[in-house]
């Protein structure tokens, strides 16, 4: 683990809050029921998506919580359209996501994400920049995922196909992504037949694979984890995000309250800090999972509001979680995963 002194770690996020500032922001007004229009202004921050050509809001939807729950259709359709709804124009899910309360394995429960935010987008497609993955290695797997999550979500083309979860060092074979019999090889083809528009990868436990792939391949977007913890452990903020904004990929957060442990121990930091620490980094967006409509508005209220930290506050919210930082790293493998998140979860 790298160790810094408050001054040089300072000097650091002085420098990644600076990239952000060079990417602007500008507030524009969601699509919204008249019912809200007296509401406010309900606005949310857009920032450029790498190269992209598209803007997307700072805050957007991941696709799994109450949204990839078996026998949760009609909450989950209510969720995604009250997104739309409220501003946000980026929607996340998996040909993976998928459980049934208590767990994820088994496949039967695999694309039940895709299935219930495809009841949406078969009348609102057009208004949202959408997103999904593929987690088999194989050209023939992933093409078969290809065609199953346009099937599942109902539409004839998705904006942002990526490779799915990542895996820390010699757990993934690089070379077999990248050889003829690999997922890239379709990942390629769909993009040259139109299918889908841009590629990307993902992952949470170890950056360094990532950064392979990304210094291989031009990659358009890369999702990765980035919360307040993450600076204590084999950290995504300083081995992989500083690539990502030199070949200007479009960068998207995950792990922002770290499956709500950030909450644990006494309220170590509120939502606003986990999410504000996120969004004063270089990145287009974050992505939250949802289980109520209530914690959406409270979320998008944050990103309205948002205003990026000073490296100082930055500092103050690592230094919060510090004494915390492996239960809250558990998805980088500092403590256990817990069973009923077993499985690809972003």
């Amino acid at each position: 683990m790298k160790i810094y002194t408050d001054n040089t770690r300072r000097e650091f996020l002085r420098k990644l809050i600076a990239g952000t500032s060079m990417m602007g922001m500008a507030p524009v007004l969601g699509t919204m029921q008249s019912c809200d229009r007296e509401a406010s202004a309900l606005k949310i921050p857009q920032r450029a998506f790498g190269k992209t050509g598209a803007t997307v809001g700072i805050y957007s939807l991941g696709a799994q919580a109450t949204v990839e729950q078996v026998g949760m259709k009609e909450q989950a359709v209510e969720i995604v359209n009250r997104c739309i709804d409220l501003g946000i124009n980026y929607i996340d899910t998996s040909a993976w996501y998928g459980m049934d309360g208590n767990s994820s394995e088994g496949d039967h429960l695999r694309g039940t994400s895709e299935r219930h935010v495809g009841e949406v987008m078969k009348t609102r497609r057009k208004e949202v920049f959408l997103a999904t993955k593929t987690h088999d290695r194989s050209y023939d797997g992933a093409m078969r995922h290809l065609e199953s999550s346009l099937k599942n979500l109902q539409t004839d083309q998705i904006d942002l196909w990526q490779i799915h979860n990542i895996k820390p060092g010699g757990d993934e074979d690089i070379d077999f992504i990248f050889s003829d019999e690999g997922c890239l090889k379709a990942l390629i083809k769909a993009q040259e037949e139109k299918v889908v528009r841009f590629l990307g990868i993902t992952g949470h436990a170890d950056p360094d694979p990532m950064k392979e792939l990304v210094d291989r391949y031009p990659f358009d977007t890369v999702l990765m984890a980035l919360n307040a913890a993450d600076k204590h452990y084999n950290s995504y903020i300083e081995k992989l995000l500083p690539t990502a904004v030199e070949k200007e990929m479009g960068i998207i957060g995950m792990k922002i309250p770290a499956r709500d442990r950030i909450f644990s121990h006494g309220g170590i930091i509120t939502m606003k800090e986990a999410m504000s620490y996120t969004m004063s980094l270089p990145i287009s967006t974050i992505i939250v999972g949802i289980d109520k409509i209530a914690e959406l508005e409270e979320n998008i209220r944050i990103a309205q509001e948002f205003e990026p930290l000073t490296a100082d506050e930055m500092l103050a919210i690592e230094e919060k979680v510090k004494p915390h930082h492996e239960h809250l790293l558990f998805y980088k493998g500092l403590s256990d995963w817990p069973a009923e998140w077993s499985g690809n979860n972003v």
